[in-house]
């Protein structure tokens, strides 16, 4: 094996793809930005990546704005139901773009986060 081998075995696994760079270690922090209260354990833990953070705090006033809107229109005619698969959707657009290192911006959502 030669020394440059070597190097590039010590070297942190970074996918690049996109404007970001993904860290290996990031990857399930990202998955467990966009599932429900799970957001929380990014947000809470992960205090070197401005990009986790950043997911986190999207996935969950995702899940928070959906989940009430959803629980509020519940008894018009499966529209909460329909509601509650819309945010599973965008959840899984969501993890699929953080994992390849992109912020997604989505609407109402981005805009609500900023605020805070």
């Amino acid at each position: 094996m030669t020394p440059q081998d070597q190097q590039q075995q010590q070297q942190p696994q970074l996918q690049s793809i996109g404007a970001e760079q993904v860290r290996d270690q990031d990857k399930i922090h990202l998955v467990l930005s966009y599932i429900s209260i799970l957001g929380l354990i990014p947000l809470l833990t992960v205090k070197d990546s401005p990009f986790v953070r950043y997911h986190a705090k999207q996935g969950l006033a995702l899940n928070l704005i959906g989940g009430l809107v959803s629980s509020v229109l519940a008894g018009f005619m499966g529209i909460g139901c329909l509601l509650g698969l819309a945010v599973i959707v965008i959840d899984i657009v969501a993890i699929m773009k953080a994992l390849k290192g992109e912020r997604w911006n989505i609407p109402l959502v981005t805009d609500a986060v900023a605020k805070f």
